[in-house]
């Protein structure tokens, strides 16, 4: 009796063990499916020691993975209905772009793949799933997404914060020769007897004295912090305090100071419109999976 009920208790642990948990109109998720997509996260954790709210995110995520599951259901008989089909070449370039990207051998290649819990031949089968996808949405969403010059000027008015750039000095400055007196030269710019710039074709051994004393323009996050505590408040044309510049008494002006200055559109124009393009795929894409998942008949066994 015993012999004659193995087959029949094996039978009853198959069917209970494989039961379907999803119909997706003329596809099935097992459960055998979904213990198999979630071996690799089973194989991290110890099911027995799970504390009972771990145990509730454990299910949860098997929820979350089921449900990728379907939704990757329909996009296979999305792929099939419009006849999509990836050659091998097509993984194969890909896998080589991979190996190039990071300078990979094929051995080390193989080790990659191994720590992700895969095989060389899973992975491609992987990577053809995913360029098969692509191509999918290539030709359902990609190709109705138009971004207008007047979208990508709107978006770039209404995010001018993100494009904020420092703010922006010409700066002037005075090295002096041991025997002047970098007090008594600010002092008599600030007493009005001369400007910063007579005062550097006057009395400047360093660079730009024919220029009033400018060395040009600089991002005041690029100055040093000695630079930028002499002229800190100093109004455009004034005169800073002295310091110690290449072993010189110097004094340093703000001849010019631009703030508040942006980013300009053309740019950046590139990357808004990238940014806009992929909200636009991704609204279309929501939109159409959301109609293929009303159009289909997807029925939960359990």
């Amino acid at each position: 009796m015993a012999i004659l009920l193995m087959p029949l208790s094996a039978h009853a642990a198959e069917v209970v063990y494989d039961r379907i948990l999803v119909k997706i109109n003329d596809d099935i998720i097992t459960q055998y499916d979904l213990d198999e997509e979630m071996k690799p996260i089973l194989a991290k954790v110890n099911v027995k020691g799970l504390s009972a709210s771990q145990k509730e995110q454990l299910k949860e995520l098997s929820k979350q993975t089921l449900e990728k599951m379907i939704n990757d259901k329909l996009m296979a008989q999305e792929i099939k209905k419009y006849g999509i089909d990836v050659p091998d070449k097509a993984v194969d370039d890909e896998i080589d772009k991979i190996k190039q990207e990071r300078n990979l051998t094929d051995e080390q290649f193989a080790a990659m793949v191994k720590a992700d819990d895969l095989t060389v031949p899973e992975f491609r089968v992987r990577m053809k799933g995913l360029i098969e996808k692509q191509e999918l949405l290539g030709y359902m969403v990609h190709s109705k997404v138009l971004v207008t010059d007047s979208e990508i000027k709107k978006e770039y008015e209404a995010h001018r914060d993100d494009y904020l750039l420092e703010k922006m000095v010409e700066l002037g400055i005075i090295l002096l020769p041991p025997d002047i007196s970098a007090v008594e030269v600010r002092k008599r710019i600030q007493d009005g007897e001369m400007t910063f710039a007579e005062a550097a074709a006057k009395y400047s051994v360093g660079p730009g004295k024919d220029k009033g004393g400018s060395i040009g323009e600089m991002d005041w996050g690029d100055l040093a912090d000695d630079w930028k505590q002499s002229i800190d408040g100093v109004p455009v044309g004034g005169v800073g305090q002295p310091l110690q510049v290449q072993g010189k008494e110097a004094l340093l002006s703000p001849i010019k100071i631009v703030e508040d200055r942006l980013v300009p559109l053309d740019d950046v124009k590139d990357d808004i419109s990238n940014r806009l393009m992929q909200k636009k795929r991704e609204a279309i894409f929501k939109d159409y999976f959301d109609k293929l998942k009303q159009s289909s008949v997807i029925e939960y066994m359990q």
